[in-house]
């Protein structure tokens, strides 16, 4: 019995929906599309509606009549010829960009009372259009132009050497009025790690510029990439002080090649290192071409950090100083290896307590090499065959030999 009831009820229900939909529905979805696209029937509808009770009726009652419409389209059309005609259009052009159709309608109006100003006022209307897609094309077009010279611009930038991209930027702050201005989107839309390269070698005034315009998130990627360059040149100071401290001929093995550091890095070491330090690997180094490419590496080095006057230029004097005692010394060495060994010790017991400056090498008022007797006779006596000095030191008085073999001991 229950099993045929609710198929009873579904068809009931169904029945109603119908009916529902047929009823009241459908006509309101027809009335509502005849109400919006039928204007005799919407003012019929209206002025029904008008005496309606409630909220219904204060809505249409507060809401304009075709003929008050009409009025206020007359007024304007009436205002709009009252004005002078270029200042009509302008108004006309604003009313026609938000609402075709009232501009249509006051149009009409204006024509039926003045057809010949009516005229002259669309066809500054017109010129108007023409004149706006004419100035936004323009402004697109310059809008592009720019883009594309940004981005041109980036791209150089990140393809020329931090040096001449440095160069570039500060020589066009200091004469260029809006570069600066520019700079923060040429920084911002640059590869990171050159942006900050770039940063890291700019004068302070303008990163600060810089960086107060960008975003908190890439001003802090970019302060992070300054941070990392900043630890790395420590690096290679700290680097420089334990090559200060080594014996020669580990520091010649080490660094005086680029088997183990490439050429920047190698600039970056040599620019930390004192000038007699360096003018003593050098000096020892018969690559003149790697000489010549590390004191490139340097001066570029000295150039990126605003260094005004090169080291290399002390450093090619303190060689050139170097490399001719060292000729002189080899050629002691050959005079003193013909000598007789007790010859030779009356020589050396003589010039090893005189400490007296016989030469020297002055770099900016500071002495870089002061080289006395007892300098030049240790040096020869280091690069002499070991069996002849052992005999030197047996012709010598027994204080001096064993203050001359403490001396040669000392590295």
């Amino acid at each position: 019995m229950e099993s045929t009831e609710k198929p009873k009820k579904k068809k009931v229900s169904k029945i109603i929906l119908i009916l529902i939909i047929a009823l009241v529905i459908v006509p309101l979805g027809v009335g509502s599309v005849v109400y919006n696209t039928n204007k005799s029937f919407r003012d019929k509808m209206n002025t029904k509606l008008i005496k309606a009770p409630g909220f219904v009726g204060k809505y249409f009652r507060n809401y304009p009549t075709e003929s008050e419409k009409q009025d206020k389209k007359t007024y304007l059309a009436s205002y709009y010829l009252s004005l002078d005609s270029s200042r009509a259009a302008d108004k006309i052009y604003i009313v026609k960009k938000n609402d075709e159709e009232l501009f249509s309608d006051i149009i009409k109006i204006m024509n039926g009372m003045s057809p010949s100003k009516t005229s002259e006022i669309l066809k500054l209307v017109r010129s108007i259009e023409l004149r706006k897609d004419l100035l936004f094309s323009i402004y697109d077009e310059i809008q592009e132009e720019k883009q594309n010279q940004l981005k041109d611009e980036i791209s150089r930038l990140e393809k020329n050497d931090i040096l001449v991209s440095v160069n570039e930027i500060g020589k066009r702050v200091a004469e260029e009025s809006g570069y600066l201005e520019k700079l923060p989107s040429i920084i911002n839309f640059m590869n990171e790690d050159k942006a900050s390269s770039i940063l890291y070698y700019l004068d302070e005034n303008i990163v600060d510029t810089v960086l107060s315009k960008l975003e908190d998130e890439k001003k802090s990627k970019l302060q992070n990439g300054m941070l990392i360059k900043e630890i790395e040149d420590e690096k290679w100071r700290d680097l420089a002080s334990l090559y200060e401290a080594k014996p020669l001929d580990t520091a010649i093995e080490e660094i005086g090649n680029e088997k183990i550091y490439s050429m920047d890095k190698l600039g970056s070491i040599y620019m930390n290192l004192s000038v007699k330090k360096a003018a003593e690997i050098l000096s020892n180094v018969e690559d003149d071409n790697f000489t010549e490419e590390l004191f490139t590496a340097i001066r570029r080095e000295e150039q990126l950090k605003k260094v005004e006057n090169s080291k290399t230029i002390d450093i090619s004097e303190a060689i050139q100083f170097v490399s001719e005692y060292n000729r002189k010394i080899d050629e002691l060495v050959i005079v003193y290896e013909k000598m007789s060994p007790d010859a030779i010790a009356k020589i050396v017991e003589n010039m090893m307590d005189n400490t007296k400056t016989v030469t020297s090498l002055e770099i900016d008022s500071t002495s870089i090499y002061e080289i006395s007797d007892s300098t030049i006779i240790l040096d020869v006596l280091s690069r002499m065959k070991k069996p002849t000095v052992s005999k030197i030191i047996n012709n010598m008085s027994t204080k001096k030999a064993t203050q001359l073999t403490q001396l040669l001991a000392k590295p």
